[in-house]
């Protein structure tokens, strides 16, 4: 039986690596031809933290 606090967990960290997704695509280049290293280290950060999160509430129950 799944546990409905892992569903709730696994809901939220999917929804914050999509959303940190589009934050880096959209603050990491704000124009065309510019890259911002420090806003891609962060949002990448984010990006993998919440992938690793969403993984692990993919497999624990």
């Amino acid at each position: 039986m799944i546990s409905e606090t892992f569903a709730l967990f696994c809901e939220v960290a999917f929804w914050g690596w999509v959303f940190s997704v589009a934050g880096f695509l959209y603050y990491s280049f704000p124009s065309h031809g510019l890259f911002v290293k420090k806003c891609a280290m962060v949002w990448a950060g984010a990006f993998l933290l919440f992938y690793a999160a969403w993984g692990f509430a993919m497999v624990s129950y």
